[in-house]
């Protein structure tokens, strides 16, 4: 299992637009084969930094992922114009449900 978390900056952007588009790719993405979970938030304490989570059963579903048109699409017209970013990945052996 394969963990990405981190965050894109968007101070000078429409706050609407960027929904929209985080909407978007959150919607295609939970539809990859492998998307365990895939989510963005809002930081409740800096406005316009956006924080994702991605949890992906295998390195290659992550790779199968990141080669979709519409990831190279986000990653083409949002990153680029992010102004600040940042994230990690984790490889994970076992996951289990908390009760």
């Amino acid at each position: 299992m394969v963990i990405i978390t981190g965050f894109l900056d968007f101070p000078d952007l429409d706050p609407t637009e960027v929904r929209a588009a985080l909407d978007e790719v959150t919607v295609l993405s939970r539809q990859d084969d492998g998307c365990i979970d895939y989510w963005w938030a809002e930081d409740a304490r800096r406005p316009m930094r956006f924080r994702f989570f991605e949890c992906w059963e295998s390195q290659d579903h992550l790779d199968r992922h990141r080669d979709q048109p519409f990831e190279h699409e986000f990653l083409a017209r949002w990153a680029s114009r992010c102004s600040g970013a940042d994230a990690y990945t984790y490889a994970v052996a076992d996951r289990r449900r908390e009760s």
